[in-house]
């Protein structure tokens, strides 16, 4: 399954964000606020070239990812793109993608359609991995989306899955995940898989 979500979620950044213009390429991404749109596409292409190259000591940490953004500062985003194209064919020929390479992926897909105003990414997308993450996340809790229930856990929360999808990867604040609609008592620091955002975000 990561292996097809990494290559589809790659075709479609490429055909998303190949040709955009300087103003663009310099537009704040909300979700990563630090980064810009080019400092996005810088990442994604670097963790892919050290995939390859095997220079992964220090993945994934926050110096690990701002190596591949300060790297390749000065070099045009559509150069990086053809850089990820040339590194996804070596991908391709691995027997097993680390899930988390699929699963960065597609959060950076759907930060960069809600940075260019770009419709929503499809639920078919990231759908299969919420259905995978949520029972292994989130051990003591049915949740309620509106793909049925997942899990089978004593405590209850009803919520849209888009929104708790985007919540496992720090997209949303303490505030919003605590407005959802939780049994008692609601487990939110166990969502994230990174540091819960400060302010909300809405998209």
């Amino acid at each position: 399954m990561f292996e097809e979500i990494y290559r589809e979620a790659r075709q479609r950044i490429v055909g998303l964000t190949m040709g955009l213009t300087a103003d663009e390429l310099a537009r704040t991404v909300p979700a990563c606020p630090e980064w810009t749109v080019h400092q996005v596409i810088a990442h994604l292409s670097g963790e892919a070239s050290d995939l390859v190259s095997g220079r992964m000591e220090g993945a994934p940490s926050d110096e690990w990812t701002a190596r591949h953004v300060a790297e390749r500062e000065g070099v045009p985003a559509d150069d990086l793109l053809e850089q990820w194209n040339v590194s996804a064919e070596q991908i391709d020929e691995m027997e097993r993608l680390p899930f988390q390479l699929a699963l960065d992926a597609i959060t950076h897909e759907a930060d960069l359609r809600a940075a260019l105003g770009r419709e929503r990414l499809p639920d078919a997308v990231w759908q299969p991995t919420l259905v995978w993450m949520a029972p292994r996340v989130l051990t003591e809790v049915t949740v309620k989306t509106e793909f049925g229930a997942l899990g089978d856990g004593p405590i209850t929360l009803e919520v849209d899955g888009y929104e708790l999808w985007r919540a496992f990867f720090g997209r949303r604040s303490r505030r919003q995940m605590e407005s959802w609609n939780w049994s008692d008592p609601a487990p939110i620091e166990k969502i994230s898989f990174f540091p819960t955002r400060e302010t909300d975000l809405t998209e």
